[in-house]
């Protein structure tokens, strides 16, 4: 369908002919599609937006906003010292060359909202929105004993809780995770948080709470432990509001 389309400010305001309607501005679409900006809410760009502020291909297809930490993976919250194992992590599970990572990206960061005050000063096209990963979250607060089933003390689930919620306040929109089995560190054992309980996820969704609420996102593990996850889900809901969204195995399609 043809037509042309008047926009006020951030509205809409009229689709139709609108011949001899004087505007402001005028841009000529002709032989164009014209849409609303699309929301890519599963991406990997984290370090990508260091050598490619454009983040093709999704601004290639209409995409103006995307979500970045996905699947348990970001890039914060981190240590000095630490870089280089999450950036490892990374090209294990998402196959992004580490060194690409390690030289992509500045680093000026420890805190997640450090790290998105970082993206925005290197000034991506698209609008960027992030998720802090449990990856991160769990190495950091528990070292190497995050890559393994032992739950977290009370006091460093005390600290994951205010690292979700310091997240959340600082800008990120929720916090996400891995469990699915594939998902591995170069050495072969599964990324953190993979064998996480429920209830460790839930004092998580209580950090972001916190702060104001947030999303929570999972890759989950339907096929050795499907019912588990329908509770976690079940459970995440009711506690995190009703805002999750899931990516099953072998598949890129969200689940609201």
């Amino acid at each position: 369908t043809s037509a042309d389309v008047a926009v006020d400010g951030d509205r809409v305001s009229a689709v139709g002919d609108l011949t001899g309607v004087e505007a402001t501005r005028e841009i000529d679409a002709s032989g164009l599609t014209v849409s609303p900006g699309f929301v890519d809410l599963h991406t990997h760009f984290d370090a990508q937006i260091g050598w490619d502020p454009f983040m093709t291909s999704s601004s290639w297809h209409g995409v103006t906003t995307t979500l970045i930490g996905n699947c348990g993976m970001s890039f914060a919250p981190v240590d000095r010292g630490s870089e280089a194992y999450l950036a490892e992590m990374m090209e294990s599970v998402e196959d992004i060359p580490r060194d690409a990572i390690l030289g992509g990206i500045p680093w000026d960061w420890t805190t997640h909202p450090q790290y998105l005050d970082s993206v925005q000063r290197l000034a991506p096209a698209l609008n960027v929105v992030g998720l802090v990963g449990h990856c991160a979250i769990r190495y950091q607060v528990m070292g190497d004993r995050s890559l393994t089933d032992e739950a977290p003390t009370p006091d460093e689930l005390a600290r994951m809780r205010e690292i979700v919620a310091e997240s959340i306040a600082g800008g990120a929109v929720g916090y996400s995770t891995s469990r699915i089995l594939v998902h591995r560190v170069p050495d072969g054992r599964a990324v953190p948080g993979t064998y996480a309980t429920n209830d460790e996820h839930l004092a998580l969704a209580d950090g972001m709470n916190d702060a104001g609420g947030g999303v929570f996102q999972a890759v989950l593990d339907f096929e050795t432990r499907a019912g588990n996850e329908f509770l976690l889900l079940r459970a995440m809901a009711e506690r995190a509001g009703d805002v999750l969204f899931t990516v099953g195995p072998g598949n890129d399609e969200a689940v609201g």
